[in-house]
């Protein structure tokens, strides 16, 4: 079986790189599987780092005209894969050496499954499999591209990713559905295990880290609004997090709002434990997207009352 595995990247050379050497060090026969990088429009040094693995590694590298988001770089890949299956992976994401051989087995077993595995999070760009993970990054989506794999014809069936979703978020959870209802199923595999990086929180890296990671939860929170457009509902709801208690929740976990994006800095410059500053970081994070989310969502609802 040929499995072709869908890289999109923008202006991230460094942690790119660490994604395809993971990628080099597979199992998996070399002459069955190839790697297809696809670039959105990268202003750094993308290039070069997929040009110095082609002696190690199956690879094309891809380019988008300019920056059209990540459901339009997956669909770049699809098209142009060669291979049976598509096997997705984050430009942030690096797979253990088995990783691909146990997506292939999924497959082998089943032609209509899409492929899952467990994700780790590590804040380490040097030897991410020799250091102790942080937290496993747990997805209920039917469908999460950080580690997941699909046959291509089920993908080019249900017209691929939807475009429409131009920024970060929603965009495969919107596909799941879609392959949910042509009677695919989810297959997890344990084997099919990737790192999942996050940058690190320490207080000198926070400025630059947390407004990038803010930046994303608004994207994140305004492509929610278009998932519950295109799939109302009470489910979409629960899984946009656009219900009371959700945000009962994470108004809790923030100590009643007392922590926010206007001082998370300085809270978690005060936290010595990097678990701890991750467990705080995410709950903030999370209330910030609530906020946007329920803020964007009464908007529209002003705006076609």
């Amino acid at each position: 079986m040929r499995l072709s595995v869908v890289v999109p990247t923008y202006n991230r050379a460094e942690v790119l790189r660490v994604c395809l050497a993971s990628l080099a060090a597979q199992t998996y026969p070399r002459d069955r599987f190839e790697v297809l990088v696809v670039d959105d429009g990268s202003t750094d040094d993308t290039p070069e780092v997929v040009r110095s693995f082609e002696v190690h590694l199956p690879v094309r590298y891809l380019r988008q005209a300019a920056n059209r988001g990540r459901a339009a770089a997956r669909n770049r890949g699809i098209q142009q894969a060669r291979g049976d299956v598509v096997v997705f992976v984050d430009s942030d994401v690096f797979p253990v050496p088995g990783f691909l051989a146990a997506h292939a087995e999924i497959h082998a077993r089943s032609d209509r499954a899409v492929g899952r595995g467990p994700l780790l999070l590590t804040h380490h760009l040097d030897d991410p499999f020799g250091r102790p993970p942080l937290l496993p990054d747990p997805s209920p989506a039917f469908l999460d591209t950080a580690n997941a794999s699909v046959r291509r014809e089920h993908l080019l069936a249900v017209g691929g990713f939807d475009e429409g979703f131009r920024h970060y978020g929603w965009e495969d959870a919107d596909l799941g559905i879609r392959l949910r209802k042509a009677g695919l199923r989810r297959v997890f595999s344990r084997r099919a295990l990737a790192y999942h990086y996050q940058p690190p929180t320490t207080p000198e890296d926070l400025p630059e880290v947390l407004e990038e990671l803010l930046r994303k939860e608004e994207e994140r929170a305004r492509m929610a609004v278009r998932f519950l457009r295109k799939h109302p509902g009470f489910g979409s709801r629960v899984v946009t997090q656009l219900t009371p208690l959700h945000s009962l929740v994470a108004f809790l976990l923030t100590a009643g709002g007392a922590v926010n994006e206007r001082n998370l800095h300085s809270v978690l410059a005060r936290l010595r434990s990097g678990r701890l500053r991750h467990v705080v970081l995410r709950a903030a994070l999370s209330r910030h997207y609530q906020n946007v989310l329920w803020r964007e969502w009464v908007e529209l609802s002003r705006r076609t009352a």
